[in-house]
């Protein structure tokens, strides 16, 4: 047989029963072809599979598909480009992104598995997929999309599978269609009514953000617009966590070695496990391109209007990447991978994914303990569209109670200090109810040393356990170095800690604290206008009496959705300051335009803290009409965006350098190599990670450093910025 006789030879069935053996012949002998079976050209090395994925050579969303435009229809996310690609994203990324995900993640979706956990209780064996890691998968998604109520886990699982055999149905089987068309029917005929009520009246769950988010003139998307992408959502979005972690545990009970250390060790392995069950079966082992133009790729000519099978799954598995490549090796150093896919179509729900996964086994392995592969049956796995087992059988020896999340079972009473840089204890000494959610904390030093002295603007940590901080704003009065007073939003910031704070939390506790830092200082100004949304109004309380003091012109914009919610009304009509309050449900909502036009007129400074919505607005109103304004973000950035490209960190100090893949940050790589950066907020609004830059261009994407402070490219925030360039020298 002459060498690339075996492509004729590639059957569908085949690449559904194990597509690997097939995928090592193409990436050495064919990494580009024509695979007559799928009707479409493969590509299949890592190299080939990244720049196609990326849109090079003119590649493009297949948006003349046979069956993904068939099951879907027209426009959707996964096929679409230019604006209308961009808008859709718009409405879709929000609710996926690092920061509403930590927000919610572990109260949502631990109490999902642990209740599947539960329904194991008296057995010692069972098959995981179906009991365990889809339901928990779909519950988590369909509450996130808010579909709870509406339809029931099996329904889901059902359409899943039946859009499936629609979009993997490269033979154009009439029949296979047939199936398809029901499930988009029914989907329809549940989901359109809750759209267009979700029109008339948004709510916060992600069908409303595919409605709402990122529109301008206030006239949400149309439900046609968005019924296509929604489908890719049910179909793509619904399993792949759970199927991720099944094929994570098989690679697992597959090497017994790296699944003791696991057990022993989970905090630790179990992101490393998840990253690396990901690269060894990629869950969506292939995504769709279209070539917009006539060209040369790896020696073939591929027309314009061709289907292009950029196969992820094939990706991974390349051996010039990764050695060892079809052994799972969670400890393995190359790891970054395509499981996520590449450019503009990069997952949007990729941070989702991997820590509901987390969360799964973070559940799974206290519950069960010496869970183990059943000697009597063999996980059965298949596809290669969509590959995963779709059985887990498995049997361990008892089942036990699953434990509780580390931050919301974080020890109350005299707590340990946790050895974090730049940190101390801290004792609880009052604790008040000041609005409807919102409790005030008064701390002291747990030695009874004066506190360090602090400014306006300032803030503290406070961290449960070592691994999540919240940041907030001191609000007390800087003149008293005894106590430090803090206000907590109970379910604002993510990682459980304001949980943690509102119910667990006591008078006489200890609790390590960091800081004071600033990074939101008041200047002196001949008048400042003082703009508090929500409980941004901390920081603004003692803004407004040192302004005061200071002989300025000082007025109070204090926003909230209700008057019950708003908290230091009192104290604030105390400080000498205009105060005018402005509270959505009465209908006196705050004319920001205006306010922005006034200061820009009179030349008043504004400073501003409250949510990203007002925060962004008011941005683009001050460089739009010139006017002053400083802010102070509670919410972060996203460290991470579509088309992150991997870069190189030298270290100038101590020499070498390492490696940032582009589904990681500065700070997790410097973190693993031994570097004692310290850390809090992770989403670049803190400053604690702050590093200096020696060489190299940075991409800035904090909120803390200015424009001129950017511009000197001599320091970033590790947690989120990365390099512009391919290689950046830090002061390490």
């Amino acid at each position: 047989m002459a060498t690339l006789d075996f492509i004729d030879d590639i059957t569908l069935d085949e690449l559904e029963d194990d597509p690997y053996p097939r995928y090592a012949q193409l990436r050495e002998h064919a990494p580009v072809a024509w695979i007559p079976a799928a009707d479409a050209w493969f590509v299949t090395s890592f190299d080939a599979c990244a720049e196609v994925g990326e849109g090079k050579y003119g590649m493009a969303g297949a948006q003349n598909h046979p069956t993904l435009q068939r099951v879907f229809g027209t426009p959707n996310v996964l096929t679409s480009g230019g604006d209308t690609h961009t808008d859709l994203r718009k409405g879709i990324d929000p609710k996926l992104q690092p920061t509403p995900v930590n927000d919610m993640v572990d109260s949502l979706v631990r109490p999902i598995a642990r209740d599947y956990l539960s329904r194991l209780d008296g057995q010692t064996s069972g098959e995981l997929m179906s009991a365990y890691f889809e339901p928990v998968s779909v519950d988590s998604l369909r509450t996130v999309m808010g579909l709870d109520g509406y339809v029931d886990s099996d329904t889901l699982r059902r359409w899943f599978r039946d859009l499936n055999l629609g979009v993997a149905n490269f033979g154009l089987d009439p029949d296979s269609f047939a199936i398809a068309d029901r499930a988009s029917t029914e989907i329809e005929e549940v989901v359109r009514p809750l759209l267009e009520q979700l029109r008339r009246t948004p709510d916060d769950s992600m069908l409303s953000h595919m409605l709402w988010a990122g529109r301008e003139g206030g006239e949400p998307r149309p439900v046609e617009l968005i019924m296509p992408s929604l489908k890719v959502i049910l179909l793509g979005g619904m399993q792949e966590p759970g199927h991720a972690a099944g094929s994570t545990l098989m690679g697992l009970f597959g090497e017994p070695e790296q699944w003791q250390k696991l057990v022993d060790d989970p905090d630790e392995y179990i992101p490393l496990a998840v990253h690396e069950g990901m690269r060894w079966i990629a869950p969506i082992g292939a995504v769709e391109r279209m070539a917009t133009r006539d060209v040369e790729l790896y020696g073939q000519k591929i027309p314009a209007g061709s289907m292009v099978e950029v196969v992820l799954g094939s990706a991974n598995r390349d051996a010039s990447r990764f050695d060892e490549p079809d052994r799972f090796d969670m400890e393995r150093t190359g790891r970054v991978n395509q499981a996520f896919g590449n450019g503009e179509h990069f997952c949007a729900g990729h941070f989702f994914a991997r820590q509901v996964q987390r969360i799964m086994f973070e559940e799974l392995v206290p519950a069960l303990p010496g869970l183990r592969p059943d000697p009597d049956a063999s996980p059965s796995v298949t596809g290669w569209v969509f590959r995963a087992p779709k059985t887990m059988p498995a049997r361990w020896d008892a089942t036990a109670p699953a434990r509780e999340s580390a931050i919301l079972t974080a020890a109350a009473g005299d707590a340990p200090a946790l050895g974090i840089p730049d940190t101390w204890q801290a004792r609880v000494v009052a604790m008040r109810q000041e609005a409807d959610g919102v409790l005030s904390i008064d701390l002291a030093a747990a030695d009874g040393t004066p506190l360090p002295a602090w400014e306006p603007g300032a803030h503290i940590d406070l961290w449960p356990t070592a691994e999540r901080a919240g940041q907030y704003s001191l609000c007390g009065d800087p003149a008293d170095r005894s106590v430090y007073r803090i206000a907590v939003l109970r379910g604002h910031e993510h990682g459980g800690v304001s949980q943690f704070v509102h119910d667990r939390l006591r008078v006489g506790d200890t609790i390590t604290a960091g800081g004071p830092r600033n990074h939101f200082e008041l200047a002196h100004a001949p008048r400042i206008m003082l703009l508090a949304g929500g409980i941004g109004v901390t920081p603004i309380l003692p803004m407004a009496r040192a302004a005061v003091a200071a002989g300025a012109d000082v007025s109070i914009s204090y926003c909230g959705r209700n008057a019950a919610s708003m908290a230091f009304v009192g104290e604030l009509g105390e400080t000498g300051a205009r105060l005018e309050l402005h509270v959505s449900e009465d209908g006196n909502r705050l004319d920001l335009p205006a306010l922005v036009a006034e200061a820009a007129e009179s030349g008043a400074s504004i400073y501003a803290c409250g949510p990203e919505r007002m925060l962004g607005e008011l941005e683009l109103l001050a460089e739009r009409t010139g006017a002053h304004a400083v802010f102070e973000r509670f919410s972060g950035v996203e460290a991470h965006r579509e088309g992150d490209r991997p870069f190189t960190i030298a270290l100038g100090r101590s020499g070498g350098e390492v490696e940032v893949g582009a589904d990681e940050t500065a700070i997790e790589v410097l973190h693993r190599e031994g570097f004692d950066i310290r850390f809090s907020c992770r989403e670049g609004n803190c400053g604690s990670c702050e590093t200096g830059v020696i060489e190299g261009e940075v991409e800035h994407r904090d909120v803390i450093l200015t424009k001129s402070q950017r511009a000197k490219n001599d320091r970033m925030m590790v947690c989120v910025s990365r390099a512009r360039c391919e290689r950046l020298t830090l002061d390490l």
